[in-house]
């Protein structure tokens, strides 16, 4: 798995790329703008965290942001899925 690190602050970039799946399991089942420690990823790594902001699987499919509400909350009277009943 090939892993793009960069900093906004300072501008750099780094491609770190990892073979032992051991390694990796830090990475699964995290949602998008979850910050996560690396410290599994070896010594020079110790005491960073990363927030995961996008990248494929392994089928090569995108990531996306998933939303809080499989469908829309029943509360809101002004949402497309409410139907309002008259008597």
């Amino acid at each position: 798995m090939k892993l793009n690190t960069s900093c906004p602050a300072t501008g750099c970039q780094e491609l770190i790329e990892v073979d032992d799946e051991c390694k990796l399991h830090t990475f699964y089942e995290k949602y998008m703008a979850t910050e996560v420690g690396i410290d599994a990823l070896g010594e020079e790594w110790k005491g960073y965290v990363v927030r995961i902001s996008g990248g494929n699987d392994k089928q090569g499919f995108p990531m996306k942001q998933l939303s809080c509400y499989s469908m829309c909350p029943p509360t809101q009277r002004s949402a497309y899925c409410f139907e309002e009943t008259v008597y």
